[in-house]
């Protein structure tokens, strides 16, 4: 497996408090008893529709290798139920896993109806979650629970119950995975109303001489479906990497995490697939970090394209 920056400190203690400050008692975790993949909206435009059937079909491989990775999350999340781990330093971790995985599965639905410009935000958004848990078990753990242990106070001027935001970016550890890092700032970029980012999204077949706008466009297209695919690949791959290290946290049996490691492995597997749409950087002559998009093409008849963003 890739390994993963940030290693567990799951063993460290949780720090000592005077009694006034002493941290929540972690009372359970609720979690669904299975994932469940999104269903086929009851309605959707024709494009849509289209689209729908069109990734049924061309990205049966991705969506089973995907759900399963999802299935896999949830079963290893659960561990940290038992009341060994029911610690304050799991609940951290667990929360911000909660909202990655759900930005995950939101993700692949969105894929799944053609919504390709909505998806990379939530990509990015997975990105950061993943990454905040890398950097809090790598030892930022008592970021957490300083905010913990002032939260849910009462502020008297506003006369409101004080959560307090608990700012929170784990830039270092998205700058130190290079497959992270490189999801990421593609995301991003892509996610901002750039203009030749946009135009990808809403005029695909743009040139020189003309600029065919579809506003709202939802038809299905390989590239973008094959490139979200292998990006909520990566993000599953380093959310499971990161639990099986973070054992005192989710003590998961030697079955399940011997199903997690083969997972990776096909996982890593299936993005290694020639000819399938993927994203590199490219150094232009000024130094510039560019984002090439390869084997980009709307059905699987077309021309390969290379497309340099």
């Amino acid at each position: 497996m890739t390994s993963t920056p940030g290693g567990d400190n799951g063993g460290a203690p949780e720090p000592e408090l005077p009694a006034a400050e002493a941290p929540q008692r972690v009372s359970g975790m609720r979690l669904p008893e299975r994932w469940v993949e999104p269903g086929r909206p009851a309605e959707l435009d024709p494009a849509a529709d289209d689209a729908w059937r069109q990734s049924t079909f061309l990205l049966s491989e991705e969506l089973a290798l995907l759900g399963r990775g999802f299935a896999l999350q949830l079963r290893l999340a659960a561990t940290g139920y038992q009341p060994a781990a029911r610690t304050m330093s799991m609940a951290a971790l667990a929360s911000q896993w909660s909202r990655a995985l759900a930005a995950q599965s939101e993700a692949l639905a969105l894929v799944r109806r053609g919504g390709y410009g909505t998806a990379v935000s939530l990509v990015r958004q997975a990105v950061e979650l993943v990454a905040a848990q890398i950097a809090l078990a790598g030892g930022e753990l008592d970021d957490f629970r300083r905010w913990a242990h002032h939260a849910y106070g009462r502020h008297q001027p506003s006369r409101a119950e004080e959560v307090g935001l608990g700012h929170y970016f784990a830039g270092e550890a998205i700058a130190s995975d290079e497959a992270l890092r490189l999801v990421y700032r593609a995301a991003s970029d892509l996610a901002r109303p750039n203009f030749g980012a946009t135009a990808l999204f809403v005029a695909s077949e743009a040139g020189p001489r003309r600029y065919p706008l579809v506003f709202g466009d939802q038809a299905f297209h390989l590239g973008w479906a094959q490139l979200l695919a292998g990006w909520l690949a990566i993000v599953g791959e380093r959310q499971l990497h990161l639990a099986l290290h973070a054992r005192a946290h989710f003590p998961a049996a030697d079955e399940l995490r011997s199903e997690v490691v083969g997972w990776i492995r096909a996982s890593e597997a299936l993005r290694s697939t020639p000819d399938r749409c993927r994203l590199e950087e490219w150094s232009d002559e000024e130094g510039r970090r560019r984002h090439l998009l390869l084997d980009f093409r709307r059905r699987p008849a077309d021309a390969p394209r290379r497309v340099l963003l």
